[in-house]
């Protein structure tokens, strides 16, 4: 080959060389690296250089070496091919950015402070806000746990070349729970056992979120353990394991147990409880005939009115309206006063009649003086008034049996006498015959 060959060929290949212009991204190889520069070869397009500043850590070292390939920003042509890997980055970013307006695609960015408003979010070198409404699915209070942390966002809002750029990480958050919540309802069914979280609490119960999709555990499935509210037993981001009991479509709830996983308390019973025991409890409820005591989680035993100790009760009752703290209230209670009293409930045995604050007392059914077979219900109605007799007295004011049919004989019997009390003497007329009354008011009229 001739050297005008040669010529000739090394020409063509340099008008055929792509012309490059300002603002161009290229990559090419590092082939050459001195004090002050990086040379890069960018291929069919010629060499190019960096300034070695960009290409330097903050100690000062090298990030790349020979035969490495680096991405850079064409900054200037002509003489020689200068580029700018800084340029590069920040070009890309307010590309990408601006593709993921457009596209919906997630980007990072880390939360670099709270300002007003909002958070300030550095994303690829630039500085985009994110309002506090569009952090999180809901508002939190401590605004600064957020400092620091790299999250991904939403782009809804990229102009002026990346100065006006808006975020959402809400948004992301959002479409993703809904996802996710397609995906839980094909696994939401009655017995299936699932994982979830804690999402708040009320009086009545817990809201767990299953994963986008959300269950209530009622009070009375949290715990074979007795519990008078739920944050007892539970806090908010809790991780916790539920059964699904109930799956109501149409109104879109879902019932879930947490106790339906505790397994049967009564299983450990006999290992843990033996006769003649002397164990701790907690006193859970209270009836007529005694107290049910929590031995375990989920089991209760019966402590019988009459294995508690008198001087370990004590009973208490709402004072008459205009009574004065530390007043000594009298009662008027003893045996065959005949009083006034308010039925409150029945009994197959008999009535309860309340005589007074903290008093009430038993007419048996013998003695409520109705007919055979009528119904002591619909005779003295709760609520109703009931004259009654106090027969007695027993267990120190606790058990007084009454009687209406002896209140009602006294009271008549003592109308009665009133009665013939008030009559007028056999002088005075009573008893005599039909002659003498006639002679007695001839008299009395002269």
């Amino acid at each position: 080959m001739s050297d005008t060959e040669d010529f000739a060929a090394m020409f063509a290949r340099e008008a055929a060389r792509p012309v490059l212009e300002v603002g161009q991204i290229v990559k090419g190889r590092v082939i050459h690296i001195t004090a002050e520069s990086v040379f890069v070869d960018v291929g069919g397009k010629g060499e190019a250089w960096i300034e070695r500043a960009e290409l330097t850590d903050q100690d000062g070292r090298l990030k790349v070496a020979l035969g490495d390939e680096v991405e850079a920003t064409v900054v200037s042509t002509g003489d020689e091919v200068r580029l700018s890997h800084k340029l590069r980055q920040g070009a890309q970013a307010r590309q990408a950015l601006a593709v993921a307006a457009q596209t919906g695609i997630p980007v990072e960015g880390k939360v670099a402070a709270v300002i007003k408003g909002g958070y300030e979010v550095t994303v690829g070198g630039l500085r985009g806000f994110c309002p506090f409404s569009q952090m999180d699915l809901r508002r939190v209070d401590a605004t600064e746990e957020y400092v620091g942390r790299v999250l991904e966002f939403r782009v809804t809002t990229f102009s002026d070349n990346g100065r006006n750029l808006v975020l959402s990480r809400r948004r992301l958050l959002e479409e993703r729970a809904a996802e996710a919540a397609e995906e839980t309802r094909k696994k939401i069914a009655p017995g299936a056992v699932l994982a979830g979280t804690v999402a708040s609490l009320a009086d009545f119960g817990a809201f767990i979120d299953l994963g986008g999709v959300q269950g209530l555990v009622p009070l009375s499935e949290l715990s074979h353990s007795r519990a008078s509210r739920p944050a007892d037993l539970l806090r908010v981001g809790d991780a916790v394991t539920v059964k699904v009991l109930r799956v109501d479509q149409e109104k879109g709830r879902i019932s879930l147990s947490l106790m339906a996983l505790e397994g049967d308390p009564w299983g450990t019973v006999a290992g843990r409880l033996r006769e003649r025991q002397v164990v701790r409890g907690r006193a859970v409820r209270s009836t007529e005939f005694g107290i049910f005591v929590e031995l375990l989680p989920g089991v209760d035993g019966l402590l019988h009115v009459s294995e508690i100790p008198r001087s370990r009760q004590g009973a208490l009752a709402l004072a008459p309206e205009g009574s004065v703290p530390g007043q000594h209230m009298q009662s008027t209670v003893e045996v065959g006063a005949v009083l006034a009293g308010t039925v409150e409930r029945h009994e197959p045995f008999g009535v309860f009649v309340r005589l007074g604050p903290g008093q009430t007392g038993l007419v048996p059914t013998a003695e409520l003086s109705m007919s055979r077979g009528a119904d002591a219900r619909k005779a003295f109605p709760a609520g109703s008034e009931m004259k009654v007799l106090v027969l007695a007295i027993e267990e120190g004011g606790r058990r007084i049996r009454l009687s209406h049919a002896q209140a009602l004989g006294r009271e008549e019997q003592a109308e009665t006498q009133a009665y013939l009390q008030q009559s007028p003497k056999r002088g005075d007329g009573f008893g005599l015959t039909l002659g003498e009354r006639v002679k007695q008011r001839s008299k009395n009229r002269l």
